[in-house]
């Protein structure tokens, strides 16, 4: 369900006419917009050959994309794995009382087992060094928490036994063993595209549509470039609407 042209949104907006700002979690109107931070692995102090030239043109949209919808937004730039750990350690222990969620987008090499290449090269698993700690936050609990994930992606299943019943959302750019495309000039192919449909829908409509509109478009434009990338996802307690438009009148 991929939408290249108005005509195509506006049938979707139809549909989707009962779903409008108003409905989803659970959760107070009196909160803010969810904070947002953005871990950004561009430059590889020991191995340039691996710097992801181009992510800061997905920064620079990241920053548009939340700041439009009145979320704080704080930059990362070229975090070790000290860096990571430290700041999950930090936010496991932040007071997030007022903020309807958390947002986390992480832009880097990624590879089997969801290992997440900080810019020591040294590696970070999505569950254990990240998730895990969110998990730990008082003030986050039922509160969505939302991965985006731009990197590569190898198999891996989910311990459920280390699971908890919290709310979370991991958005891959892509599906497991296939390759994450990005451009020098403009950015991935997945967050810029994830960052227009946002920008488009990002006021009125729940954030797991707003992903399925995201996902067929990535794969259009990829099959059109001559490549094949289809963006996946994993949930869990994460199936009433979250519209980040209920909250951007009170930040």
């Amino acid at each position: 369900m991929y939408l290249p042209k108005r005509t195509e949104h506006q049938k979707i907006d139809r549909l989707y006419d009962r779903n409008e700002v108003g409905q989803g979690f659970d959760l107070n109107k009196k909160f803010k917009p969810p904070v947002v931070y953005i871990l950004n692995h561009e430059k590889f102090r020991k191995s340039p050959d691996k710097n992801r030239v181009g992510s800061s043109k997905d920064v620079e949209a990241l920053c548009n994309t939340f700041n439009n919808l009145n979320c704080r937004v704080k930059v990362i730039s070229n975090p070790e794995l000290s860096d990571v750990k430290k700041k999950l350690k930090e936010w496991s222990e932040k007071q997030f009382t007022q903020e309807a969620g958390f947002v986390l987008c992480i832009l880097s090499h990624g590879f089997l087992k969801e290992t997440i290449l900080a810019c020591d090269d040294k590696e970070y698993n999505l569950d254990d060094d990240v998730l895990f700690p969110l998990f730990r936050n008082p003030t986050l609990s039922g509160k969505p928490k939302i991965l985006i994930v731009q990197a590569c992606k190898g198999k891996f299943r989910a311990d459920a036994k280390k699971m908890n019943n919290e709310p979370y959302i991991k958005c891959y750019s892509t599906s497991e063993g296939y390759v994450s495309y990005r451009n020098e000039a403009k950015g991935s192919i997945f967050i810029q595209t994830l960052c227009e449909i946002m920008d488009q829908y990002g006021h009125k409509k729940d954030f797991q549509t707003i992903f399925k509109y995201v996902k067929a478009e990535v794969q259009r434009r990829s099959i059109q470039k001559g490549a094949k990338q289809i963006p996946s996802d994993e949930s869990q307690n994460f199936d009433a609407p979250f519209y980040f438009g209920n909250y951007v009148q009170n930040a």
